[in-house]
């Protein structure tokens, strides 16, 4: 069995070749943001990312990853991946990707399928843009750590400790992994992801679609190739995408029956991915009908350059009348 507490973030996305174009990964997956014994959707993209960049040459580098959650994973258990080739020319390549776990009756359960497609480096571009944030944001520079922000909003009253102790046990594995300064100007500062459901904050008189959140990052570990780049970017770019249209409405995850990810289509506009430099990731929210949300993720380098984005669908499922939220104090 593997070990149940990686010894760090990079060794938790670690994996092992079992077979010829199959892996797995060294230590089970870990739980964030969830109650249950369910897995953190980012640790099956990584996968999904890295087991496919395993199967490519150096040269060729990643700009898609799309594909459907299939059902949880668990957190007890490691992560398998077959890929299969699709595509392989001089400028193109195309795996799939199918990621699963043995449940306990020595049965194979599907948790993704996965298109991950990679292009040689071209030698020129004819057209280099990148749309900017949707507002101003302070800089990292002028910024706490996301610990230290949090405990401000106890002291200043603006937030219980309750809250706080939820938010740091619920999205804690985030910091392990990633130096997080939230920027003051988004909602998910101020209402410490949704936790603080009632908390005032600055954009309350916003449309939703208008309503933003964003964060300065950097990886507290050294990524060391391309694959642990990306792998690392798609576990990053998963967090907050689904319940984020809830955190924006004054809500948390108990005011809903289901709130989870459906499919998603991570998108990469450089060959050189360095997550150890300052990156800028801001979240909004798009859609939302029919029991689903739509929602993005962008990220800036420090220079203004859109270098990935992140979009998912996910279930919003209301809660059945007469069965409302936990009577929480939150």
């Amino acid at each position: 069995m593997a070990d149940i507490q990686p010894p760090s973030f990079v060794e938790s996305l670690a994996i092992k070749e079992v077979g010829e174009h199959e892996f797995e990964t060294i230590h089970p997956p870990q739980r964030m943001g969830n109650a249950a014994n369910i897995a953190y959707g980012g640790y099956t993209s990584a996968m999904a990312a890295k087991a496919a960049s395993k199967t490519v040459p150096d040269n060729y580098h990643l700009y898609s990853l799309m594909g459907n959650f299939l059902g949880p994973a668990l957190n007890d258990r490691p992560l398998q991946a077959k890929v299969r080739i699709v595509r392989q020319t001089r400028t193109f390549a195309t795996r799939q990707v199918e990621v699963s776990q043995k449940q306990d009756d020595g049965s194979s359960r599907s948790c993704m399928i996965a298109l991950a497609d990679f292009q040689v480096a071209e030698p020129a571009s004819l057209l280099e843009y990148s749309a900017p944030p949707s507002r101003k944001y302070s800089h990292y520079e002028g910024l706490q750590r996301g610990p230290e922000q949090s405990q401000k909003l106890v002291d200043d009253g603006k937030v219980t400790q309750k809250q706080r102790d939820i938010f740091t046990k619920s999205f804690g594995l985030m910091r392990t992994a990633f130096e997080m300064r939230p920027c003051p100007e988004g909602m998910l500062s101020q209402n410490l992801n949704g936790v603080a459901k009632h908390a005032k904050t600055t954009q309350d008189h916003l449309p939703l679609t208008e309503k933003a959140s964003a964060d300065w990052t950097r990886s507290l570990n050294p990524l060391s190739d391309q694959a642990e780049q990306v792998a690392a970017l798609s576990w990053f770019m998963d967090g907050a995408l689904s319940f984020s249209p809830l955190s924006f409405s004054h809500m948390f995850l108990d005011d809903a029956a289901a709130c989870s990810s459906l499919d998603f289509a991570l998108r990469i506009f450089s060959n050189n991915i360095d997550l150890e430099k300052w990156h800028l990731r801001e979240i909004k929210t798009i859609v939302g009908a029919e029991g689903r949300t739509f929602s993005e993720g962008r990220l800036w380098d420090e220079h203004g350059k859109v270098v990935a984005t992140a979009t998912q669908q996910s279930i919003m499922r209301p809660r059945k009348e007469g069965k409302g939220p936990s009577k929480s104090k939150l």
